[in-house]
């Protein structure tokens, strides 16, 4: 346990060093901030060519749009460490296959919509790109047939680094813990489908589940909610198997002279009684007895 333990934080400490490492090896500087705030300057003014329709194409300033502003001969140690052997800034080549700023460009969506907190950014290591989550704000049609591909390319893996030979096992933790993480990409409905009816493998619920799961519906009825979403469901359920309220058994819960327990249970709490005994196609069962 001891070496495992080992291992992880050297692994992480290497991770760490690795990281500065590459800070250290820029060799440009720029501060998105200073521009926006001191300058004035807008993102198209650098990002000339922020309308552009594929996500192939380089989106960097150039150096013309540099000397738009700056002395050509003067200036060159403002943005670099190493004005004699400067290099080109690398572009991001593998982020996402398909995106057409033009057509966002022309629904006058800001920059910093996607681009979050960019405009406060002092350092040029940051890079500011969306995340899907941020993306789904406005591209909510996840159920729609080749959804993904509208941004991403067939032949991308789109399957996550954590869903390895494990997860089958281990999602319902995540799940349960972020739920909003898996339905970036999965909708309700694929849950439902494998979760559903009595599939024992799937492990929803454990054994012996139905005769104690009132205890947790009446704990949290919400967490029930989230794949029943309709009472119909129970009430169905009990209805087919006679289940009932305890109260439903006593000697005097209905008769013909008082009305018995169930008239006052009635009295002080008709939408429980109405919660089974209610059909929205016909008058409620009451009236059965009582017309």
């Amino acid at each position: 346990m001891k070496k495992t333990v080992i291992v992880i934080v050297a692994l992480i400490f290497l991770a760490f060093i690795s990281v500065l490492l590459v800070a250290q090896d820029v060799e440009l500087i720029f501060s998105h901030k200073y521009h926006a705030e001191e300058v004035g300057a807008s993102c198209s003014d650098c990002h000339k060519a922020v309308e552009s329709a594929k996500a192939s194409d380089n989106l960097l300033p150039d150096m013309d749009a540099c000397y738009s502003c700056h002395d050509e001969d003067e200036e060159c140690s403002k943005c670099h460490k190493d004005p004699d052997n400067a290099i080109v800034y690398p572009r991001i080549a593998d982020y996402i296959a398909k995106f057409p700023h033009d057509k966002h460009a022309e629904k006058n969506i800001p920059c910093e919509k996607c681009h979050e907190k960019v405009a406060n950014s002092d350092n040029i290591m940051e890079k500011h790109l969306p995340k899907m989550s941020v993306c789904m704000e406005c591209h909510k049609d996840i159920a729609r047939d080749e959804y993904c591909y509208d941004c991403h390319a067939k032949k991308d893996q789109l399957k996550p680094a954590t869903h390895d030979f494990a997860w089958k096992s281990s999602h319902g933790i995540t799940a349960d813990a972020d739920a909003g993480s898996c339905e970036m990409c999965h909708t309700k409905a694929y849950c439902l489908d494998c979760h559903k009816s009595d599939n024992l493998d799937k492990q929803v619920h454990p054994l012996n589940f139905v005769n104690n799961h009132g205890m947790y519906a009446k704990g949290n009825k919400e967490n029930c909610y989230t794949c029943h979403e309709e009472q119909a469901f129970c009430v169905d359920c009990h209805q087919k198997r006679m289940v009932m309220p305890r109260n439903h058994s006593l000697a005097n819960w209905s008769n013909t002279e008082t009305g018995g327990a169930h008239a006052r249970a009635a009295q002080l709490d008709l939408d429980s009684c109405l919660s089974c005994h209610s059909d929205a196609q016909s008058e409620p069962v009451c009236v059965v007895c009582h017309k």
